[in-house]
């Protein structure tokens, strides 16, 4: 061994801090199956979860970037924001979202189509939590009004109603992302309460919850975003997006590429091996059916990219919050963007795909 190797060897790994969103992302994946702890001791890293800082300290960045030496994955509303108004991050990759939403009302209630709410009252929550985005809100702000939209209304045409609804936080640190999202399992949020006392007529809503409020017989769905051909009905929290801090990955690109060479890895995984791939989403993200995931998942594509059709869509979803007063400040979702750590990642894996093969011809031969 080398006196460098030797010098490199005994530097302690740096800590690089990430955060995954409970939703279908390759890396809830990579980091179930090692991926991710493999692709970092090749770069003398270490990650740690964000939500594993004593004293719920993970719990605002999770939202904000707001420290150092961060990846985050998932929901695009909070990494876009962030990017405008907060935080200094650069888009390495970008995953399409798999679905777009619901529109839920009760059983009971007479109301069979989405024209029927006309002149009737939605609601729609307002978080407690001021000093993050709320991002529930404005997933469900663009969902009702798509949702009206290919029915021929407007919000005009209904009665929003604002319910204030308490933040709902992780009790104690996590590990892991598996560990963590467990705490919104027993949550019920303010506007299915409101529903259920008929303060309102209709929700939006996402299937991770609808599934099991419509097995309970007292409520039905009168809208799915997703029986639609049209994509961009499906830009409501996504396409879902990786960012990590600027000054970082300037100083350190060896670790974005191996953040990202697991991520491909995982997105590759779980295309082959979707029904297993399920039985991981059960437990990092806040679905609980693999049955029901496995069927979301089916046509997905989780290789991370930066494609111009997933770039248009976080454009999209960028334009839509800056519209309606969640983000002050607008920037290009083109300058934001870099596929140059994306591309590397590539290349070098097909690079030691294509040596392993020209070994493995090699043994043949002999």
């Amino acid at each position: 061994m080398s006196n460098a190797q030797s010098t490199a060897s005994n530097t302690p790994a740096q800590e690089v801090l990430y955060t995954i969103c409970p939703v279908f992302v390759a890396t809830n994946v990579a980091l179930e199956l090692g991926f991710i702890d493999e692709e970092f001791r090749r770069v003398n890293a270490k990650p740690r979860y964000l939500r594993s800082l004593p004293d719920n300290a993970g719990w605002l960045p999770h939202f904000t970037h707001s420290l150092p030496k961060l990846f985050r994955d998932g929901g695009a509303i909070p990494t876009i924001q962030a990017r405008a108004d907060l935080t200094d991050t650069t888009l390495i990759a970008t995953t399409a979202a798999v679905t777009g939403g619901q529109i839920l009302v009760r059983s009971d209630s007479g109301i069979h189509r989405v024209g029927d709410l006309k002149g009737r009252r939605i609601g729609l929550t307002r978080s407690l939590a001021t000093e993050k985005i709320d991002f529930v809100r404005g997933t469900a702000e663009r969902g009702i009004e798509l949702a009206l939209a290919v029915n021929g209304l407007t919000r005009n045409d209904v009665q929003i109603v604002d319910l204030d609804a308490p933040e709902a936080k992780p009790a104690a640190p996590a590990e892991r992302p598996a560990q963590n999202w467990t705490y919104l399992h027993n949550h019920v949020p303010e506007d299915q309460l409101a529903l259920q006392e008929g303060r309102i007529e209709a929700i939006y809503i996402s299937p991770a919850r609808s599934i099991r409020l419509v097995a309970t017989g007292e409520f039905k769905i009168i809208e799915d975003l997703d029986r639609y051909s049209d994509w961009t009905l499906r830009v409501t929290n996504g396409p879902y997006t990786t960012a990590v801090n600027t000054a970082f990955a300037k100083a350190h690109p060896e670790v974005v590429v191996a953040w990202l060479r697991a991520a491909i890895r995982g997105g590759q995984w779980v295309n082959a091996n979707r029904r297993a791939a399920a039985d991981i989403f059960a437990r990092t993200t806040t679905y609980r059916d693999a049955e029901q995931i496995a069927t979301l998942i089916q046509h997905q594509d989780f290789v991370p990219s930066l494609s111009p059709q997933n770039l248009a869509g976080v454009t999209i979803q960028k334009d839509f919050l800056v519209s309606h007063g969640y983000q002050k400040n607008d920037f290009r979702i083109e300058d934001w963007a870099d596929a140059s750590y994306l591309e590397e990642a590539h290349a070098s894996l097909r690079a030691e795909a294509g040596h392993a093969g020209s070994t493995s011809g090699l043994r043949k031969a002999a």
